[in-house]
């Protein structure tokens, strides 16, 4: 009592018995297994799309038992992610024409489900054929095309970059500059988006150590950098003048290189107002004799009489007869490649002398000779650099590289305001281990925003470029080094798949299943290791789910495991039984073909928990059904196995559903639902059951759970009528009842699947 009373009166107490607890749901799918991100705790999603955005759009082919399940109808998945770097991801690295790598393209998620990717990168010329306009890329899966990235160019400013587009658009890949990687800007102090005038990009053209051509991009702008040249050895040349220095031929060497310097060339009276040319190729031992073309009578003639010579080709250049000359050597001459991304290569040869060069009219470079300058420039790559955009700008600089920034800050478009940056290394204050950056914008002086734990790392949520795309200040660039002149992946005539990456051990997968022992709403659990384990280690796996699920029983959390029989068992009864004897439990499914446990949970979770799935049809397998002959069929049900088959007319279909200890599955989920419910009732009883009163209203609440079951199906008394559906009781010995002990008996009995119908007909005359 609260009180006693001195004065004559009533005192009333009110006792409320605790309500009765809510029915808990069932064929809630526990899923384990590599996430493209996400937390690792145990997580609960509703539907499909709800994984992806959590668990990243690589999970949709890390965990492809997520998608199936939900497509055949479970409700709830919860997901508990291995451990971030317990494997490695798979990666390729693309070259250009010149066999430099120009990007690196790494898989979202670890191990060895990568290695079924492949990319194939397809050059788009532009018109002459000689420049490359933009290249389009293709990713396959298991040999299927699962995306195209078309018109990619390298310029990282454009709505159209490689980098940005794939970093954007691939479920499963992320792209990087190979030399930046994911290294982080440096610590720096405050500085300030500072404005400039447009600036042309600019390279210069050597002979050896010397500057002999200036060349700068005719239109200012960051366009500029996506310039290079190439000068090459060209045909060796000598001109051959006419009486009075008319204008005659050109002979050159046939094939371009050094080697044509070797050539000497004479013009020799023939008589009669012709002449012969006497060719010699002193570069040859032994010494071989001139040889002698002609005679001619008219130029025009020379050319075609010497289509085939093997040495040399001659251009006419005047009406008249070359004149009388004495041996001379060709002269080394010089070809001149303009190389612009996204346009036709202009291309200038056999140019003799500076003078030519200089005089090159291209329509993205001009050209000038330094100084006084004499020496035609080596064969060499040149790229323009130091091109700008008018407007603010802040480069970031790695700690490695004072020359290439890897990252550059711009203002919003239209804001006037005076934006000033701090950057300061740091590690995570999520993980406490990353290694990442802090970034304070200012605005007039005065703080203005502030993002923490940034990176350069394109497939983490906090990657820089993307999580400044919010500010309102500033937008970032993620700046790729360009190679010497071309930057665009070579063209690639088939596709080349990914290489290296490597999956978390079995003890990883064994680490994910403790953590879901905290989800107690779980009943079904999957653990997701066919495309990242061997055959041994798949096994092992499924004998930790078993293991799991009999360590839930024990808590009153029980939970069926599903897994399959792996691809290289699918063919072999004898092999998919012996992996069925490694996993013998009443807490087990092991289904054939391969891959098809997730359309089994599926099925358990769209149906009522005591329906059996015998003979159901499957409505998105997700893999090729079954096609076991009733031989095979015989075997394998006889082994436990739970088989999904292709049944002409009927569709795909479970043959019968069974645990691998040769229990009916429904006959399982039904005592599961039967333990669960009276562990939930229970646990609001502790510490009131000391009365007669308090165990009676926990022997109604039982009564009612277990009576609702009746009525829906789940329990049912004998087929005689003789014995109930279940029976329960609720009492405590004086010994119990000392020691604080109350005793529940229940007994129950589940429905059977009728799987067999035997039927005798009698036929009458």
């Amino acid at each position: 009592m609260a009180s006693a009373l001195v004065i004559p009166g009533v005192q009333v107490r009110t006792l409320f018995e605790p309500s009765p607890v809510l029915p808990g749901a069932t064929g809630i799918l526990g899923v384990v297994g590599v996430a493209d991100r996400g937390p690792t705790e145990p997580t609960r999603v509703g539907n499909f799309s709800e994984f992806s955005e959590l668990f990243g759009p690589a999970s949709r082919f890390t965990l492809p038992e997520v998608r199936t399940a939900f497509a055949n109808g479970v409700s709830q998945v919860v997901v508990a992610r291995i451990e971030p770097g317990r494997g490695t991801k798979a990666s390729l690295r693309l070259k250009d024409d010149e066999g430099e790598e120009v990007a690196l393209l790494e898989a979202r998620a670890e191990g060895l489900w990568a290695r079924q990717l492949a990319v194939r990168a397809s050059q788009v010329k532009a018109l002459s054929g000689q420049g490359v306009k933009y290249v389009n890329l293709e990713v396959f899966y298991q040999g299927r095309l699962i995306e195209s990235h078309d018109g990619l160019v390298m310029d990282e400013t454009s709505p159209d970059s490689f980098f940005d587009r794939i970093n954007r658009g691939s479920r499963v890949l992320v792209a990087r500059d190979p030399l930046f990687d994911k290294a982080l800007p440096r610590t720096a102090a405050k500085a300030t988006l500072g404005e400039s005038e447009a600036q042309a990009a600019k390279a210069r053209l050597k002979a050896g150590a010397v500057d002999v051509i200036a060349v700068e991009a005719k239109r200012a702008g960051r366009q500029g950098n996506q310039i290079a040249l190439r000068v090459s050895e060209g045909q060796a040349s000598l001109a051959l003048p006419g009486a009075a220095d008319a204008p005659s031929l050109v002979v050159r060497a046939k094939q371009a290189g050094p080697d044509g310097t070797n050539l000497r060339v004479a013009v020799v009276d023939a008589g009669d107002s012709k002449v012969n040319l006497v060719v010699a190729n002193v570069g040859v031992q032994p010494p071989q004799p001139g040889r002698v073309l002609g005679p001619f009578a008219k130029v025009e003639e020379i050319p075609a009489k010497l289509a085939g010579d093997p040495e040399v080709v001659v251009e006419v250049r005047g009406a008249v007869l070359p004149a009388v000359r004495a041996a001379a050597p060709l002269a080394s001459t010089r070809t001149l490649e303009v190389i612009a991304e996204g346009r036709d290569t202009g291309i200038y040869a056999n140019l003799a002398d500076l003078d030519a060069i200089a005089a090159v009219n291209d329509p993205v470079v001009k050209l000038e000779k330094v100084g006084a300058a004499t020496q035609l420039p080596t064969a060499a790559e040149a790229a323009l650099e130091g091109g700008r955009s008018r407007g603010a700008a802040l480069p970031l600089f790695g700690d490695a590289d004072d020359q290439h920034p890897l990252a550059e800050l711009v203002p919003v478009a239209g804001t006037s305001d005076r934006i000033a940056a701090t950057v300061t290394q740091a590690v995570s204050t999520l993980d406490g281990t990353t290694a990442v950056v802090n970034l304070a914008l200012f605005r007039n002086d005065e703080p203005a925003e502030s993002f923490a734990n940034l990176t350069m790392d394109p497939d983490d949520p906090s990657y820089l470029p993307f999580v400044l795309g919010d500010s309102a200040l500033v937008r970032a660039f993620d700046l790729f080094a360009r190679s010497r002149t071309t930057s665009f992946p070579a063209h690639m005539s088939r596709p080349a798949a990914l290489s290296g990456g490597s999956s978390p051990l079995p003890e990883d997968y064994q680490a994910a299943l403790e953590r879901l022992e905290a989800a107690e709403e779980v009943d079904l659990v999957i653990a997701s290791a066919a495309h990242q384990l061997g055959d041994a280690d798949v096994r092992s796996v499924h004998k930790a789910v078993v293991a799991h699920c009999t360590k839930m029983a024990e808590v009153a959390r029980n939970r069926i495991g599903l897994g399959s029989v792996t691809a290289a068992e699918s063919g072999s009864v004898a092999q998919i039984l012996d992996h069925a004897n490694d996993v013998r439990s009443d807490a087990f499914i092991l289904t054939a073909p391969a891959g098809s446990e997730a359309a089994v949970a599926g099925l358990l979770g769209r149906q009522d928990f005591f329906e059996s799935p015998t003979f159901k049809t499957v409505a998105d397998l997700g893999v090729p059904a079954g096609t076991y002959s009733d031989a095979q069929l015989n075997q394998l049900v006889a082994g436990n196995v739970l088989v999904v088959n292709q049944r002409r007319k009927l569709g795909t279909l479970v043959i019968k559903g069974l645990l691998t200890s040769g229990r009916q599955v429904n006959v399982q989920r039904t005592a599961n639902k039967a333990v669960r419910e009276v562990k939930a009732i229970s646990d609001v009883y502790i510490g009131l059951l000391n009365n007669e009163g308090t165990r009676n209203a926990l022997r109604q609440q039982i009564f009612a759970m277990l009576l609702q079951m009746e009525r829906d199906g789940a329990l049912v008394p004998s087929t005689d009528g003789k014995d109930p559906a279940f029976g329960v009781d609720v009492h405590s010995t004086q010994a119990d009842f000392a020691n604080g002990i109350v005793r529940i008996d229940i007994k129950v009995r589940p429905v059977r699947a009728i799987d067999y119908i035997y039927a005798t007909i009698l036929v009458k005359n």
